[in-house]
């Protein structure tokens, strides 16, 4: 009697409860399976294009839902004529730059749950919520410049990317049955810590992921002023408040592979990407206390955003590039021995 598990889809035999989850089994019957027909036809909503436009459609009315309401709030605090001022600011850019993210990260998650290539399905969301946003909503005080045009569907692609993943993950698909209805084998491999600071520090790791994120840091306006003149004014922003603002990107980017670089083929990227945030954190408020006058201020912002962005970072590089499993040989009689 086949069981399975109803969080890691593993197929057991003789068994109630998962030994890796600790959650009770749900049974499996094979019979049901082979007498319902395999080529029926499937609802939109199950379809992969279907999933796509659900997600779309919930990104943009989460982003135009509470848009307006962050709208109402501030008018009910500071008055209608202040709101024209207000949008104009950095600070309610990355507000609402903020809220677009979250938005799409909710359709994203939709759109990738229960499906086997949610991360896909999770990028194509985010392209065309991208697409969509640079259309019909370019935003307060951006204009099209050609670095809104390519930089939101890319980046976008990117979020809705790691929200399908994590729609895929939390909800996994349902195990498929294979052909002749035999029973599928156990899945072999490392078992998953509950804790996700358990085990050894990659220290070789780290350190390389600590020379990315502040070199990358400390470069990131270079880098800019680089691509700007590679691009001969192509790529060329119109305020200083967008240039801000993709210098910080880029910021986050490179503390983010930092990150990732670090957790990558470890069993806990958490604990690396912490490591990672501690020691970035150290070493550029070190380097900032003696040109920044206000550095106490400073010194919180960078720490709360190195931190974060680590952990993110060195979680998603453990689970993109999980450990090697090494074959272990089994012991008894070998063919040289016969």
């Amino acid at each position: 009697m086949a069981m399975v598990c109803p969080q890691c889809s593993t197929t057991y035999e003789q068994r109630l409860q998962c030994p890796l989850c600790g959650v009770r089994l749900l049974y499996h019957d094979h019979r049901r399976l082979r007498n319902r027909p395999s080529d029926g036809p499937l609802h939109w909503q199950q379809t992969p294009w279907g999933r796509i436009l659900i997600g779309l459609v919930l990104a943009q009315g989460l982003f135009y839902g509470l848009r307006h309401l962050l709208t109402a709030v501030l008018m009910a605090a500071q008055g209608e004529e202040a709101i024209t001022q207000l949008w104009t600011t950095a600070s309610a850019l990355i507000l609402l730059q903020g809220v677009r993210i979250f938005s799409l990260l909710g359709g994203a998650v939709l759109a990738g749950g229960g499906q086997r290539h949610g991360l896909v399905l999770g990028a194509v969301v985010g392209a065309w919520n991208g697409v969509l946003s640079v259309l019909f909503l370019p935003g307060p005080a951006q204009s099209l410049t050609t670095v809104a045009i390519l930089g939101q569907p890319i980046l976008q692609a990117s979020v809705g990317a790691v929200g399908g993943w994590l729609g895929a993950a939390f909800w996994k698909p349902l195990p498929t049955e294979p052909p002749g209805g035999a029973t599928p084998p156990r899945k072999l491999g490392l078992r998953r810590h509950m804790d996700l600071f358990a085990g050894p520090v990659a220290w070789y790791r780290v350190t390389t992921g600590v020379i990315l994120a502040v070199i990358g840091t400390l470069t990131a306006t270079i880098v800019f002023e680089k691509i700007l003149d590679l691009s001969h004014g192509a790529l060329a922003t119109t305020d200083d408040m967008q240039d801000r603002l993709i210098t910080m990107e880029i910021k986050a980017l490179a503390i983010l592979l930092g990150g990732a670089l670090a957790g990558a083929t470890t069993t806990n990227g958490f604990k690396q990407g912490l490591f990672v945030g501690l020691a970035t954190t150290v070493i550029l408020v070190g380097i900032e206390m003696n040109y920044v006058e206000r550095w106490v201020e400073v010194a919180v912002f960078t720490a709360v955003t190195a931190l974060c962005l680590s952990l993110v970072g060195g979680w998603f590089g453990s689970q993109l590039f999980p450990p090697l499993v090494k074959s272990r040989q089994e012991r008894g009689l070998s063919r040289v021995s016969l």
